[in-house]
Parts: structure tokens; C-alpha cells; sequence
């Protein structure tokens, strides 16, 4: 799957999850164009986990924020997605941001989809193979 140069997405069909990490910061025309490649990888794969690796990002501004929760929102249901793991920055600013965007999405979507923050891909990854534990995570928030 060809990815853009700021952008780096696989699918590991084994395990059903679908990986993306964003290699630099990116302005809000390529962040758009990432989200609906990484949309259309979730439907094409079905994948049934998501991680997010979001520790090489800058803080997305209003617009993009409304935009993410608007897309997902609408993406997401389409697809067999269960839980979704974001690897964050040490960026008080983000987070407070990905948390704006994670409450947005839990109370939009099913009731088994989870979605928890870490701050290592390795955790991250761990939990989305693993039970159906909410509460492994470094910083954890499930429905």
C-alpha cells in the first residue's frame, strides 16, 4: 500500500490491524488527505484494530479538530473496527486535544468500541492484540 512521504500505513492481516504513523508534522491539507487514505484502508481491510501513532505530530487547529470527528464519525461505523490505541506525544496540548476528539467519537459510535492513549507503540500495539481489557493502557479511556 503506497503511503505519502509524511505518512507510514500498514496492515498486518495476521493480527487485523491496521498501523499508521505520521513520520513529521503536516499541514492541514495533507493531514486530510492521510485521514480519507487511512478511511479507505480501514473499509478496504476490515481491520478490527487501529493503531495511531501521533508522537511526531503538532497540535491539529479547529478546523482539522471539527473535520477528524466529523469524518470518523461517519467512516468509522462503516467499518469492524472494535478499539483504536493512540500513541501521543508528551505534548499537553495534544492530548487535551486527541481527549476532545477520543470523548467525541466513544459517545458517536458503538458500544463495545474502545480507545486508549499510550505513550509506546509496543503498549499500544499489545493492547489492541490482547483481551478485551479497556484498562491496560498507560492513560486508558473506554466505553
Amino acid at each position: 500500500m503506497a503511503s505519502p512521504p509524511y505518512l507510514k500505513l500498514s496492515y498486518d492481516r495476521k493480527r487485523d490491524l491496521l498501523s499508521s504513523q505520521w513520520l513529521r508534522v503536516v499541514n492541514s491539507k495533507e493531514y486530510r488527505q492521510a485521514i480519507l487514505r487511512i478511511c479507505k484502508q480501514l473499509q478496504k481491510s476490515n481491520a478490527s484494530g487501529w493503531l495511531i501513532d501521533i508522537s511526531r505530530m503538532a497540535t491539529l487547529n479547529m478546523s482539522d479538530q471539527h473535520w477528524t470527528i466529523e469524518m470518523l464519525g461517519h467512516e468509522l461505523p462503516q467499518t469492524k473496527l472494535r478499539k483504536l490505541a493512540l500513541v501521543l506525544p508528551d505534548d499537553l496540548f495534544l492530548e487535551v486535544v486527541v481527549e476532545k476528539v477520543s470523548n467525541s467519537l466513544l459517545h458517536m459510535f458503538r458500544p463495545d468500541f474502545q480507545i486508549a492513549h499510550f505513550s509506546d507503540p509496543t503498549a499500544a500495539q499489545k493492547w489492541l492484540i490482547s483481551s478485551n481489557d479497556p484498562y491496560e493502557g498507560l492513560f486508558s479511556h473506554a466505553s
